[in-house]
């Protein structure tokens, strides 16, 4: 395991302000719980409608309902579900594979990062970041409020890389140590067989979870004919080819059948699902498809 050449400036100060403007969505409450209170004029808490019960001595007057008490003669109090603030996990692959690319898909990953990090802290939610390899290597435990951007950028600039993807194990030991659920961000290029396990533990523990994969253009046209030497970056393994129109072609095929499973499974386990090329405009990433994805607003 080693530490990743350090990111170059994450995010400039312009794109920032336009970050400010957006919110995360979360499209489910966690850990909601019937109050009878207020609506809170803290940003990053909301309340929603939930249910009546009896008005008894002592509760507030400002929370019964007065439009069924001029129907029906009797007081009731309007209860309401409060949302906690959310939890925003974000899960940043750095196993070798990621290091692919100038930029690196890793440099693009933790950019989004930062900037799903940047719009939950702006808006008061509490944000986490979790990176693995081969397994769970470093861990930045949710924080909450702009005066921890700083801290959080710097985790996201020095994060360490090393080992195969391990990314099934990872999400399960996610899934297992993780005690407060909450909206969970996962950035990775899912070079893992097992990676549906890991999903299916989230889900099973009620995490909303969004799933980015993250491809460099040349894995998805690769750029070379002819007779080539091949090095899995992970294992160190080679293998020779020749690489034609035709391989090409059912390389394109096969690419396809991929990424369309790793989306079916997300469907089928209702999380979300994007693929995301480093040739990709950031800001359109961040501005007009996450807001297609319904992640942000």
């Amino acid at each position: 395991m080693s530490e990743a050449p350090p990111a170059p400036a994450l995010l400039d100060p312009d794109f920032l302000r336009r970050l400010e403007q957006l919110t995360l969505i979360s499209k489910r409450i966690f850990l909601g719980r019937l109050k009878g209170e207020r609506r809170s004029s803290r940003r990053g808490a909301s309340v929603e409608f939930a249910d009546y019960r009896n008005y008894t001595t002592g509760d507030d007057l400002r929370y019964v309902d007065w439009n069924t008490y001029a129907r029906l003669e009797k007081l009731f109090l309007k209860l309401f579900i409060e949302e906690e603030d959310l939890h925003v996990y974000l899960l940043l692959d750095t196993s070798e594979s990621m290091l692919y690319g100038q930029p690196s898909k890793l440099d693009y990953a933790r950019r989004v990062a930062a900037a799903l990090g940047y719009i939950g802290l702006s808006s008061f939610e509490r944000v986490g970041v979790t990176v693995f390899g081969d397994g769970v290597q470093s861990h930045l435990a949710p924080v909450r409020g702009r005066t921890q951007v700083l801290r959080f950028f710097e985790f996201l600039q020095h994060v360490s890389t090393g080992g195969r993807t391990a990314l099934g194990a990872s999400l399960q030991d996610f899934s297992r140590r993780t005690r407060q659920t909450g909206l969970t961000i996962l950035l990775s290029d899912f070079l893992d067989p097992n990676w549906e396990a890991g999903l299916q533990a989230l889900v099973y523990r009620k995490f909303q979870v969004v799933c980015l994969q993250v491809l460099h253009p040349d894995e998805i046209t690769p750029p070379h004919l002819g007779d080539l030497k091949l090095v899995d970056s992970e294992t160190g393994d080679e293998r020779e080819i020749s690489v034609s129109q035709g391989l090409r072609r059912d390389y394109g095929q096969a690419l396809e059948r991929f990424c369309g499973n790793i989306q079916a499974s997300c469907r089928r386990y209702g999380a979300d699902y994007l693929r995301a090329v480093t040739d990709t405009p950031f800001e359109d990433l961040v501005l007009r498809y996450f807001r297609s994805l319904q992640l942000v607003k």
